[in-house]
């Protein structure tokens, strides 16, 4: 009875141990653009596909002049020839659709001083002899106020740069906000958007605190009703 009442102490207590949040997840629907659809022709210029309709990037708001979904295979006329493959998956962003200036925006559900994480990858995918400036924001949609931002204009070469932003939710909701701030033909490239919140993380939930409580009481009491023998070793 006594090793079946000290296993069982232990067990509580280790569960309650284990029972940390999990690693964070992405809050952002299709963040690295590999779900499309297509409202419109299947390729835009040249080989392979990109497509420009404002309903091709799901879960993804389009805006201004929109943005190109382009495919790793894409091809196009020398002077745009594709630097990059995508940084997660087969598809990324063109952020300039036709060469004018587009963005794209996402809101999620968050709680009032909630911290949150934007994490995006950034390339000159094309040479075109012009670089692009890109913005990208973390925003509260219901006041449209700004929380943080930052911008870049195309590095030269194609590599893909990432880029981070951090803070905290003043409402119920936070944007994503990544636009082109003037246009130009093959603008900057966008892949792999990632939104991670902030959780309780290192500090057990209430319900893991009390099994944690109980599990080292039934362990204490165990202890002291049988103590441990000590083993002679000759």
């Amino acid at each position: 009875m006594r090793s079946i009442g000290l296993l069982a102490a232990i067990g509580i207590a280790a569960s309650a141990l284990a029972a940390t949040p999990a690693a964070a997840q992405n809050l952002l629907t299709n963040g690295s653009f590999e779900s499309r659809i297509v409202t419109a022709a299947d390729t835009c210029q040249g080989g392979a596909w990109c497509v420009r309709s404002f309903a091709s990037t799901p879960g993804w708001t389009q805006f201004g002049d929109g943005v190109d979904l382009v495919n790793n295979n894409y091809t196009q006329a020398p002077g745009f020839d594709v630097l990059v493959d995508a940084s997660d998956g087969v598809n990324f962003l063109d952020m300039n659709q036709a060469g004018a200036a587009g963005g794209i925006f996402q809101v999620v559900s968050a709680t009032a001083g909630q911290l949150f994480h934007l994490s995006l990858d950034t390339a000159a995918w094309a040479i075109n002899g012009r670089g692009g400036t890109l913005g990208y924001q973390l925003y509260d949609p219901t006041s449209n106020a700004v929380l943080a931002s930052g911008s870049f204009t195309d590095p030269t070469g194609g590599t893909w740069i990432n880029r981070t932003l951090d803070a905290a939710a003043v409402s119920n909701q936070i944007g994503v906000r990544i636009q082109t701030l003037f246009a130009t033909q093959a603008g900057p490239g966008l892949d792999n958007v990632v939104l991670t919140a902030s959780t309780p993380g290192a500090v057990p939930e209430p319900a893991a605190w009390a099994m944690m409580l109980i599990g080292f009481g039934m362990l204490g009491s165990v202890l002291r009703r049988h103590p441990v023998q000590r083993v002679r070793f000759v």
